[in-house]
């Protein structure tokens, strides 16, 4: 799960820069599309199994968990996206909003009375959320590219939970990953057709934030998701998401030569020290699945 914040927290730049020249759901289009061709090819080549035993539960959980995702990476894409219906969100906005699922997670688990959450564990992701804060510093005000993203974390919990439901059901996991991503390419097309996006600019920087997205920010990360989270709960997954933003900043700092200053240190390690104590509290005392 470490892995999958990395991935996706060193591709949140190149993703932004994309959009410059591809409508949101286009580029989701493509992006999942690439994953989904690249899990099939991995199935049918490598694993060597048929991909059309598929059954009723892992056609059904691929559906519901790929259309929550597509509601998830459109609200972000749009509330990144330079347009005249509203001001866009801020990086460091959008990145926090986003993040604020750590704290969905449980609340939906706990209100919806599928997994009784302790007092601990509130405690750890409230300091996570006070690093998250510290480190990506949003900007005061709420603007209309902050209410569109705040729908891509309400996606995202939901689908941390819905995952960890059917996971536990016993999908079979690659193909439980390829329903997914293929119905959030498909939704993806079809949604930017309704609503007549512009065609995409295949320019060098959006081919080359098409690859890596599509291979390694959904290919491959998605699927170490998948089966970490056979292993994880629901709410350890959402604290393990949260050094999403730190490994974004990191990557600025090292490869796009971005400063950091005090703050952003000191917020980055209380997320350090609030994913480390989650691992010191044992998720059987977590759960009532």
């Amino acid at each position: 799960m470490v892995l999958t914040a990395m991935v996706w927290g060193v591709t949140f730049e190149m993703v932004q820069g994309a959009l410059r020249d591809a409508p949101p759901l286009i580029f989701a289009a493509f992006r999942f599309g690439i994953g989904c061709l690249f899990g099939i090819l991995y199935y049918i080549f490598i694993v060597k199994k048929k991909i059309s035993d598929i059954t009723a539960l892992e056609f059904k959980g691929g559906l519901i968990c790929g259309v929550v995702l597509c509601f998830g990476y459109a609200f972000q894409n749009f509330g990144l996206w330079e347009n005249t219906l509203y001001a866009e969100s801020t990086p460091s906005n959008s990145a926090f909003i986003t993040s604020i699922s750590v704290i969905l997670v449980p609340a939906f688990l706990f209100l919806l009375n599928i997994q009784k959450v302790s007092y601990k564990i509130w405690f750890i992701i409230a300091l996570a959320v006070l690093g998250l804060f510290i480190l990506l510093n949003p900007s005061r005000g709420v603007n209309g590219g902050d209410i569109v993203t705040f729908g891509c974390a309400i996606s995202f919990a939901i689908h941390i939970i819905l995952q960890d439901i059917y996971l536990r059901k016993g999908v079979e996991l690659l193909k439980f990953f390829i329903i997914q991503v293929l119905f959030v390419s498909l939704f993806s097309f079809v949604c930017s057709i309704l609503i007549q996006e512009n065609s995409i600019i295949f320019s060098n920087e959006v081919v080359l934030a098409l690859l890596v997205t599509g291979i390694l920010a959904t290919f491959v990360a998605f699927i170490l998701m998948l089966w970490s989270q056979t292993i994880l709960s629901a709410t350890e997954t959402g604290i393990l998401l949260s050094l999403e933003p730190l490994f974004a900043a990191l990557y600025s700092v090292f490869f796009m030569h971005k400063n950091l200053g005090l703050n952003s240190w000191i917020g980055g390690f209380i997320i350090i020290v609030a994913v480390m104590s989650s691992s010191f509290i044992s998720s059987d005392s977590q759960e009532n699945h």
